[in-house]
């Protein structure tokens, strides 16, 4: 994992650091998807075949959180497959 330290302009623009990018293969025009979790700043990079993945990942992490603030929940083993925690999150 590469680690950087960048700064916000004026603008609202945070550069991203060139070790970072190429790292990541990060080339100009790249789209995000933004996150603020308890104003942890997080970016996703859109890829068209991952989007719809992404996007029923981020709707079964809302609804769990909702399940939890309403104290529903299971417990997940280290040891389950996707599948077995995909079939917890819809029960």
């Amino acid at each position: 994992m590469e680690v950087s330290i960048t700064k916000m302009s004026e603008n609202g623009q945070v550069v991203i650091p060139a070790e970072i990018r190429k790292d990541a293969g990060i080339n100009p025009s790249t789209k995000f998807l933004v996150f603020n979790e308890d104003g942890n700043i997080m970016l996703k990079q859109i890829k068209k075949e991952a989007l719809k993945e992404d996007m029923l990942l981020i709707e079964k992490i809302r609804r769990s959180e909702e399940q939890i603030k309403e104290g529903r929940f299971v417990k997940a083993d280290t040891s389950m497959g996707d599948e077995e925690i995909d079939d917890l999150l819809t029960a």
